[in-house]
């Protein structure tokens, strides 16, 4: 009995050891599981790891940009796995075989209208060597004064255009008013024949007269088409000032509201001229008349005389009776005269004035460039480039971050001031700088386009320097009053004050860029110790076309801090682009066909990889399942960006 018992006890307690060596299996084929899966995406990391070390070196040593340069997505998906391979043949408690790799999500250099690319600009400047305190109250104060200054320079080109017109219309007036002197000249000389009893004298006279009236109509009528032509245009001015005034702040705002109520009063002025001057066709009218009467009077008193025969031998006639009512009757004649004084009375100086703003309109390049500098030929290959390629489109995004890209292409990029001895001849671009800003594809193109744009932000700068001055204010209103004649009206000496004040600012930027072009420096704000350039200067300037010797200052900004504070109002998306371009270019010289679209920012990748169990290799489970061979698949997700 007891024997059978024993024999129990023993089989019962085989089981309980077969149940606890399984539950023992079990539970260290789990933790072993639960490591294996550690493991293994602990091995995709490194493997994502040691794929993102093979970063182009060129890209990120000259531009500290990373990219992982792979043509297609399975050239990824061969890599990772070669970099898992390793963590695969290790001979430990974790076996697995890579079953399938797949890119689930690629992002490169070029996508999403450069948001990737900007990432990396941005890290790197805000990690990397940036020093300069922007911040996003700075950066929009900057872009608020350089959206000022351009505004103000586009405003103040329409306005000269209109001062210009006012000139045209005191031309019609001379004309008209030299009309008139012609006609006082026929009546003085008619006045004289007639008292010498010259009758056919004053009769050609007369024609002359005549013919001088009656051109006045005609004159007339385009003065009258001068007038409807300016006041249509200073309403549009007024338009254009309406629509740039949120951009202005108070004090220019108020300076630049005054100009135009100047030109507003000239054409109110001009308005009590023209409703006088509207009357004088049919004065003219009145007079042909009279002349012509007094013309029939003159032959038929020389008539009267010619045929006259005394009645008795001793009569004579007394001719001075026979003309003396001929002579009252022109004397009745009062000659045409403008009510006030019209016209511009120093034409040397406002051939001068005029004659600047052709330059502007011709090209300044050729004013601005320093001694023996040359302007390089180069060319810009565009047919693969990523803002020709890439289908972006202008996303909003911050300033400071528009600011910083800014701030990098200065620190990466080349300019014209910093080409050295490099000319273009090779025929490469090399002002990167200019490219950014205006994008085409010839370096001198490029570079006369910043010089634009440069003297126009000078010019509304300086504009705003001379309108908060007083003693310029006054310099070029007696320069006005000069021009156009003191006796004139004054709304016209305001507006050629104003045009004087305007091109002023010009030939100063003209000053302005070529001291930046010659690696000076020019404050953004200027005071009265920073100006250059006097009016006697600018006379001279415009008399000889070029500037003489120009002062040096160490306050301020140089060219390239100017282009950097330029890039900042460009698109943002462009701006991003468009360093890609030349970034693309530069590399692709050493490197043939290198594409930034090639290279890798993100990658997402899905691995399947197939396991095979350790404490469940036994005996009994092989009987169960026919296979010693038992496996469980794993799934590895794992991404990785730069």
């Amino acid at each position: 009995m007891e024997r059978k018992w024993s024999g129990q006890i023993t089989v019962f307690l085989s089981l309980i050891l077969v149940f606890v060596c399984g539950l023992l299996c079990s539970l260290l084929e789990s933790a072993r599981t639960a490591g294996a899966r550690c493991y293994l995406q602990t091995a995709a990391y490194s493997a994502m790891d040691s794929m993102f070390s093979q970063y182009h070196r060129e890209l990120w040593e000259k531009y500290r940009i990373f990219g992982l340069e792979n043509l297609e997505q399975e050239d990824i998906a061969e890599e990772f796995s070669g970099f898992m391979q390793p963590y695969l043949e290790m001979e430990n408690w974790y076996p697995f075989e890579a079953e399938d790799c797949q890119i689930r999500e690629r992002k490169v250099l070029t996508e999403d209208s450069g948001e990737y690319f900007e990432k990396e600009i941005v890290d790197y400047m805000k990690y990397g060597i940036w020093t300069k305190e922007w911040s996003e109250e700075s950066a929009s104060q900057a872009l608020e004064e350089l959206t000022e200054a351009r505004q103000v320079s586009e405003l103040t080109r329409s306005m000269e255009v209109q001062t210009k017109e006012a000139w045209r219309l005191e031309k019609a007036l001379e004309d008209l008013g030299q009309c008139f002197r012609e006609q006082k000249k026929s009546q003085d000389c008619g006045v004289q024949f007639l008292a010498q009893e010259d009758g056919s004298g004053f009769c050609e006279e007369g024609d002359r007269l005549i013919k001088s009236l009656k051109e006045v109509p005609g004159l007339v009528e385009n003065y009258e088409k001068q007038a409807d032509a300016l006041g249509e245009k200073l309403q549009g001015l007024r338009q254009q000032y309406a629509e740039k005034t949120p951009d202005f702040s108070e004090e220019v705002r108020a300076s630049l509201e005054a100009e135009l109520f100047e030109y507003e009063a000239y054409t109110d002025k001009d308005g009590e001229r023209r409703r006088q001057i509207a009357g004088f066709p049919a004065e003219a009218e009145k007079r042909i008349a009279l002349v012509e009467v007094v013309q029939t009077e003159a032959e038929e008193a020389e008539a009267y005389i010619e045929d006259w025969e005394p009645e008795e031998e001793d009569d004579e006639l007394d001719t001075a009776e026979v003309w003396k009512p001929v002579q009252e009757h022109f004397d009745q004649y009062q000659s045409l005269t403008l009510p006030v004084q019209a016209g511009v009375k120093d034409k040397e100086k406002e051939g001068l004035l005029k004659k600047l703003r052709t330059m502007a309109d011709r090209g300044v390049l050729s004013l601005v460039l320093p001694d023996g500098a040359s302007v390089s030929n180069g060319l810009l290959t565009a047919d693969s480039l990523p803002s020709h390629q890439a289908a972006f489109e202008e996303r909003d995004g911050s300033l400071l971050k528009k600011a910083l890209a800014a701030e990098y292409s200065q620190v990466f990029l080349r300019h014209f001031c910093d080409t050295g001895d490099m000319d273009g001849s090779s025929g490469e671009a090399i002002y990167e700088l200019e490219y950014l800003l205006n994008g085409t594809d010839v370096d001198e193109t490029n570079l006369a386009k910043t010089v634009e744009k440069l003297l126009m932000v000078r010019e509304g700068l300086n504009l705003i320097h001379i309108l908060g001055d007083s003693e310029k204010r006054s310099q070029a209103k007696a320069l006005a009053a000069a021009v156009v004649g003191a006796t004139g009206i004054m709304p016209l000496v305001s507006i050629t004050a104003f045009l004087i004040m305007s091109v002023w600012a010009f030939g100063e930027a003209v000053a302005d860029v070529k001291v930046l072009l010659e690696k000076g420096k020019v404050p953004v704000i200027k005071g009265r110790e920073d100006w250059r350039l006097s009016l006697d200067g600018l006379l001279d300037f415009a008399g000889k076309g070029r500037l003489g010797e120009l002062s040096e200052t160490e306050n301020g900004l140089n060219y390239q801090q100017y282009l950097t504070l330029l890039l900042m109002t460009c698109p943002g998306t462009q701006l991003l682009y468009r360093i890609m371009d030349v970034i693309q270019l530069n590399i692709a010289r050493t490197q043939p066909g290198f594409q930034l679209a090639d290279c890798t920012f993100r990658v997402d990748i899905q691995a399947e990889f197939c396991g095979k169990h350790v404490y469940f290799a036994l005996g009994l489970l092989k009987s169960i399942t026919g296979s010693d061979d038992v496996r469980y698949s794993e799934t590895v997700r794992v991404s990785r960006q730069y």
